[in-house]
């Protein structure tokens, strides 16, 4: 399922080009994974919890389920410099809070740069 959903990003990349905004990538990829019937959800509201209290709100650009869990968090750039730690840092943490195992952040915005992210470890692609 995961090299399915590169092979998506990518196709978006292709056909949309470079320099829009981030919600525009967002809102073609729900498009193609609405089309591919996967079970997906954008903006997705994670409450963050401090002793027990939930003391604000993070929203997640795209979780893809599998069966009603989160099993992949999709965090989306169009900026234009390369994605670091700070960026691996907030997947990580959407990760977390969403029990999820899988993280893919992308950034559109010069070439299309894909990283998948685990909770130790991360590979550019």
């Amino acid at each position: 399922m995961i090299q399915d959903i590169i092979t998506i990003i990518k196709n978006v990349s292709t056909a949309m080009g470079n320099h829009y905004k981030e919600n525009v990538y967002q809102n073609a990829l729900m498009v193609d994974f609405n089309n591919k019937n996967y079970i997906v959800q954008s903006e997705v509201v994670l409450p963050i919890k401090y002793q027990q209290v939930i003391v604000g709100y993070e929203r997640a650009d795209i979780v893809i389920y599998d069966e009603f869990k989160p099993f992949i968090v999709l965090e989306l750039k169009s900026q234009n410099s390369r994605t670091g730690t700070k960026e691996i840092s907030q997947i990580r943490k959407y990760m977390s809070n969403l029990e999820c195992e899988t993280g893919i952040l992308v950034n559109f915005y010069e070439s299309l740069e894909i990283t998948e992210v685990y909770h130790t470890t991360y590979k550019k692609i």
